[in-house]
């Protein structure tokens, strides 16, 4: 049978009245939750934030203590007044989650907590304490990040069968397959990006980091990401249906009249500026990496392809040195590719500017049909890095100066 539907008034009592329960049981006095409040700042219920807090606190310091008492391979005795504790605070975990499952507030908690948890629950005692088993799961305690999220979806009513969706193969890479379906609920069409069965660990880190990164960017000439799928690790996506700028232009160069050239132009300058204001350098700017999203009225870029990206003191930035991205400087093979700057991320996006404005590849020449943008190119290309615009808000200043020379160039 399926459970009767909450309203909201009432799941909103429910967590008030867990939220009280929990205060009894586990005041500041008992654990430090000053150390995992901002973790859950996001959490918009005040009670339900407060709930997480304080079960985040509490499981990492009963789990904590149950580990110092336990012995691999030969169990141990879990005291009596945690085992208490960490059975109200399960309980409390379970009646959340029966409550919110069809709400708003729909959450889980991390895989490796949820085992324990799991596993605690069939040993735990009210008296006398308890005997931990020989093989319960023993996992690296999280206060880093939080261990309670969100769902990204909650259950909603769908047409019948809108769960057996058709993918059509649209592209892809070395890392991962990309594909393209229509969603009878919402009448749309998405992308999904799935990651090769292939990958190491450390290429799948990379593979999620893309998702997360480029989440956190809220730009129109960034391509939005919607949900991950850890069991199936890939990835939900919006579908940009002129397809990348290479197939685009391929199609409708001798189509294309300046001025819808320089706003595509205007446009990239616009999306990395964006990207460059939020700390991160891209490092994989091509043709393909960049989309078209066709309009009734208009035509937009959109950057996709983050899984290169550069972000200040990660790890995956700086796994190795090898040269990786298809418009990069070729002198980033003598730095190292984990020396990547700002100037040579000028110097790919000028390559797509050429592009843009001719419809050739930089290999097959300048656009030579006016002074000031083979100068313009010149100096965002130049050998010495450091004569290159200093940033994207410069090389747009410059390329506004020659913008009424290339109106006046004759068509292609």
């Amino acid at each position: 049978m399926n459970p009767i539907a909450l309203t909201e008034k009432e799941i909103e009592r429910i967590i008030s009245i867990e939220s009280k329960k929990l205060n009894t049981l586990f005041s500041p006095s008992d654990f430090t939750t000053v150390l995992f409040a901002e973790l859950y700042e996001d959490i918009e219920n005040e009670e339900l934030r407060d709930i997480f807090i304080t079960l985040h606190t509490a499981f990492n310091n009963l789990l904590g203590f149950m580990y110092q008492k336990y012995v691999r391979g030969h169990g141990g005795h879990f005291n009596a007044n945690p085992s208490r504790d960490l059975i109200r605070a399960i309980k409390t975990l379970r009646v959340l989650e029966a409550a919110l499952k069809n709400s708003r507030f729909n959450f889980k908690i991390e895989s490796s907590y949820a085992a324990v948890l799991d596993t605690c629950h069939t040993f735990l005692n009210e008296s006398g304490g308890s005997t931990i088993p020989t093989d319960i799961p023993v996992i690296d305690l999280i206060e880093y990040k939080p261990i309670f999220t969100l769902s990204d979806v909650i259950a909603v009513k769908r047409p019948q069968g809108s769960d057996k969706l058709v993918l059509k193969g649209i592209g892809g890479g070395s890392y991962a397959d990309v594909f393209k379906y229509k969603d009878p609920f919402y009448n749309q069409w998405f992308a999904l990006k799935k990651a090769k069965k292939t990958l190491t660990a450390k290429e799948l880190e990379r593979f999620k980091n893309e998702f997360e990164e480029t989440k956190k960017f809220d730009s129109p000439y960034i391509i939005r990401v919607y949900r991950y799928d850890d069991v199936n690790n890939e990835y939900v996506m919006e579908y940009a249906n002129g397809k990348t700028l290479a197939e685009y232009i391929a199609v409708n160069n001798t189509k294309l009249i300046m001025q819808e050239r320089l706003i595509f132009i205007t446009q990239l300058f616009r999306a990395f500026s964006y990207i460059h204001s939020k700390g991160r350098l891209h490092r994989d700017v091509s043709y393909t990496n960049i989309l078209v999203q066709i309009y009734e009225d208009t035509k937009i870029l959109k950057i996709s392809d983050f899984g290169l990206v550069k972000v200040p003191e990660s790890s995956l930035t700086s796994i190795d040195s090898s040269l990786k991205g298809s418009l990069n400087d070729p002198d980033l093979g003598r730095v190292g590719f984990n020396k990547y700057e700002v100037g040579h991320e000028i110097y790919s996006i000028a390559q797509v500017i050429n592009f843009i404005l001719t419809g050739k590849k930089f290999g097959n020449g300048l656009y030579d049909k006016s002074k000031g943008v083979k100068d313009f190119l010149l100096r965002a290309t130049h050998p010495d890095i450091t004569h290159r615009f200093s940033s994207v808000t410069e090389m747009a200043a410059a390329f506004d100066t020659v913008r009424d020379e290339v109106r006046r160039v004759p068509s292609l």
